[in-house]
């Protein structure tokens, strides 16, 4: 079960402008001026858990992470985020273990477009959920926690004929918010699955929608089926954007907790003869 203090993510994640870039290149001048000095600001991410480390720059797609007792052991591979806050601002890379060195590990950065996107082949019904700003400011104000309860295992999942993964909000006395429980029993929203991430989907709306001002937050409830097995989702996501074309509307959301690679591999397995 993936617990996060609430406050501290809707910071981060919403009211933060966060930029993803594919090389250290791209970054401001300021913050070329010596790379070194500006990756010992840097926060370093591994399955969500913050890591201490120590990055030295190789040439502008590549860094190494020193090697260090304290840190986990990493193979061929493995995904990390390298966070550069910057005031208001903070240049987000995506890096992949290349190599493992006597000295460290060599990250490869990737292209902002890296996680792979599902496009399924037959329409998916979502129903979508506007968080009112007043209980956004309540979710920034107080203590609250977002919690993805799930009867998801890496051991059970083939076994299970239903797979839920639900975001859920409590408040400082451990109980589901009873504003969040209203909001998200009442659907405005009605639309269709456009294709699915590890960290976030995009769904078409067909009619020309009117936004409410100040919209941060969406609730989106899914359901995906095979032949044998079906995998229910209520996610918690940031709107990060729409566009109208035509009379159809696009929103493109952001899971607030992505789903970790190794259970997103295992839903890519369950989900591989709908994909296109």
């Amino acid at each position: 079960m993936d617990k996060i203090n609430l406050s501290n993510k809707l910071k981060i994640s919403v009211l933060t402008r966060n930029i993803q870039l594919g090389s250290l290149k791209y970054l401001p001048q300021p913050l070329k001026i010596d790379l070194n000095k500006t990756l010992e600001k840097a926060l370093i991410f591994y399955r969500q858990n913050f890591l201490k480390g120590t990055l030295k720059v190789l040439n502008d797609q590549e860094i190494l992470l020193l090697k260090s007792s304290k840190d986990p052991n990493f193979s061929e591979g493995e995904l990390l985020i390298i966070i550069i806050p910057q005031n208001e601002i903070r240049y987000v890379f995506q890096t992949l273990v290349k190599e493992v060195t006597q000295e460290g590990y060599i990250l490869k950065i990737l292209n902002p477009r890296y996680d792979k996107r599902l496009i399924l082949k037959n329409p998916i019904s979502v129903f979508a959920s506007y968080i009112p700003h007043n209980l956004f400011l309540n979710f920034l104000q107080k203590n609250y926690f977002l919690i993805r309860n799930s009867n998801f295992s890496l051991e059970n999942a083939s076994e299970l004929k239903d797979l839920q993964f639900y975001d859920l909000i409590f408040n400082e006395n451990n109980q589901i918010d009873d504003e969040f429980k209203k909001a998200i029993n009442t659907s405005q929203i009605q639309g269709e699955v456009v294709d699915i991430s590890s960290g976030g989907l995009c769904i078409k709306i067909s009619t020309a929608l009117n936004i409410p001002e100040n919209t941060h937050l969406i609730y989106t409830k899914f359901e995906i089926s095979t032949k044998n097995k079906s995998i229910k989702f209520g996610l918690l996501c940031h709107l990060k954007n729409h566009r109208l074309e035509g009379r159809n509307t696009f929103m493109h959301l952001a899971f607030l907790i992505p789903f970790k690679p190794e259970v997103w591999h295992k839903i890519e397995e369950i989900l591989k003869p709908l994909v296109k």
